[in-house]
């Protein structure tokens, strides 16, 4: 198991930096310091890909991690107990989940 540590720190990523699609069952951190988003890899999976803002030339690269599908709802059970602005759009994931089963 991962330590709680990391979980709290990965709620707090996902919590100020994150997207959770409930449709898609995807979550996602956009970010410009690597170094992030290859810790989120590192300890629950998922890709990393480079962001192109074509419509922002002059920006740093943005690069985002990702996670779907069952690997998304196994990472969301994982930081849920530390998420707090994002609270509700897991319960919802998580409900949606009971029902198809």
């Amino acid at each position: 198991m991962i330590a709680k540590e990391v979980r709290a720190w990965a709620a707090g990523i996902v919590d100020g930096e994150g997207y959770i699609g409930k449709g898609k069952r995807i979550v996602r951190v956009d970010n410009t310091d690597m170094k992030i988003l290859q810790n989120l890899a590192k300890y629950f999976g998922g890709t990393i890909s480079l962001n192109r803002r074509s419509n922002r030339p002059n920006s740093k690269p943005c690069w985002y991690w990702y996670l779907c599908g069952d690997n998304c709802i196994r990472f969301l059970k994982e930081i849920s107990p530390y998420v707090i602005s994002k609270k509700d759009r897991i319960s919802a994931i998580q409900q949606l989940r009971r029902t198809e089963l």
